[in-house]
């Protein structure tokens, strides 16, 4: 599924999200900053009172993407981004936010401390608690309330951000003359632009340009993109979901429907199909593929299509993109850990049905919504409740924050902020992506 070979893996395997389990985090702890402490202890090779140290994820990269950006990525990002992109005085290039879409983090062993819930009667975002258990009294005779938890697979994956014109819109539009892609990494002079030469407009947007081009290199097949003027018979937005499904519900369909497609967009820009199907193709590739290895026990795999980053294009293009990437790299592989895919299908009910026909050859694969995989009771019951899927029992749980490749949010961000924000405050996430952790890169595939 992917090149290369995993000498090593982090800690992964022997954990189950169906049950819950008392954590080390007393119940009057905050249980982000209780790991993020823990992590920074650990770094700094002093005691912590964490018996569990989260581990570093595995950064499942694809091919073409240079090995130095990979580490500016994940250390360099802000504090927070909240609907903004490269700001004057950042290190991220909007650009290399881009490429970070082809880098993607998985945290092999997440605990959380409630099942993610959206309610609007509270605000939105948010997290159902499971509660607080006393553990039984020590040798001292002294009685610990302590966090009850559930161990999860976190996938950072990042979103194809189309929040406003500046990132992946940019990236594979079609501009006034044509643009001619290059291989960044045959060309040995190339580096990352310094943060302070970053700070300087004409040299920013020339960097930009390179990396730009450099995934019009790897993502079409003519390694090129036409002028506006000579693209011809564009797509419209319906168009292009009935291409996208066609594709989806067609056995043996031939990647060669994506080949010169565009689509006129509503804010009258041209954008390439073929670039967003291989990009879908790498992002699906990339996570499976990491979630094969490190799930043997296997995996329940949920999705939230994405909301605020699909402004600038259509969420049913999105979803149908993904769901067209994962047919391709279903016929060609069998997913043998996968046992459950679960997709959020409030917005867009015909999903589930493309989902099963994107499934088709998983044969051992149940397909569903993701609600009906999180009508438990709740508190200490969870939400989460798979009793009726027996190939669910003894499972991994993946869950995603849905980001984009700016802000640390997972770290900073508010339990109602986001998603981000609400997987981020309730869970030990923010400590395996902590950005000064010595051990962050050693799992890059």
């Amino acid at each position: 599924m992917k090149s290369g070979t995993l000498l090593a893996l982090p800690a992964h395997g022997s954990d189950r999200s169906d049950l819950l389990h008392p954590s080390s985090v007393p119940a009057n702890r905050k249980f982000r900053s209780f790991f993020l402490e823990a992590v920074r202890a650990s770094s700094r090779e002093e005691a912590g009172t964490a018996e569990f140290i989260p581990p570093p994820p595995l950064i499942s990269c694809s091919d073409f993407v240079p090995r130095p950006l990979v580490e500016l990525l994940m250390r360099k990002k802000k504090n927070g981004a909240l609907g903004v992109k490269w700001v004057k005085g950042d290190e991220l290039t909007n650009m290399e936010g881009a490429m970070h879409t082809f880098v993607t983090p998985v945290i092999s062993k997440c605990e959380m401390n409630g099942d993610y819930r959206y309610n609007p009667v509270i605000g939105g975002h948010g997290v159902d608690r499971f509660g607080d258990v006393i553990e039984i009294p020590g040798t001292d005779g002294n009685r610990q309330k302590y966090q009850l938890t559930r161990s999860v697979v976190l996938s950072a994956s990042i979103q194809m951000d189309f929040e406003n014109g500046k990132v992946m819109l940019n990236a594979c539009m079609l501009e006034e003359s044509e643009t001619i892609g290059v291989d960044l990494l045959s060309d040995s002079a190339w580096v990352v632009l310094e943060k302070k030469a970053k700070q300087d407009d004409k040299r920013r947007r020339a960097y930009d340009e390179t990396l730009k081009r450099h995934m019009i290199y790897h993502l079409t097949a003519s390694r090129t993109l036409p002028a506006r003027k000579n693209a011809k018979d564009l797509f419209s937005i319906d168009g292009t979901i009935q291409l996208l499904e066609s594709f989806i519900k067609t056995l043996n369909a031939s990647t060669d429907k994506m080949v010169g497609v565009f689509t006129s967009l509503d804010n009258r820009q041209i954008v390439s199909i073929e670039f967003l199907f291989n990009t879908a193709l790498e992002q699906v590739r990339n996570e499976i593929a990491a979630l094969e290895f490190l799930c043997t026990q296997g995996y329940v795999y949920t999705y939230d299509p994405a909301s605020i980053f699909a402004r600038k294009i259509s969420a049913k293009i999105l979803n149908r993109l993904m769901l067209a990437a994962l047919k391709h790299l279903s016929d060609q592989h069998k997913f043998a850990n996968m046992r459950v895919f679960g997709f959020n299908d409030y917005a867009d009910k015909n999903a589930i049905n493309l989902a099963h026909s994107a499934l088709r050859k998983q044969e051992h694969v149940v397909v569903t919504s993701k609600q009906d995989l999180f009508n438990g009771t709740g508190g200490m019951n969870g939400l989460y409740n798979v009793a009726h899927i027996s190939q669910a029992v003894g499972a991994m749980l993946v869950i995603h924050n849905n980001s984009d490749g700016f802000g640390q949010n997972i770290e900073t961000e508010a339990m109602t902020g986001s998603l981000d924000g609400a997987i981020g405050s309730s869970s030990s996430a923010a400590a395996s992506l902590e950005r000064s952790r010595e051990n962050l890169l050693d799992f890059v595939w």
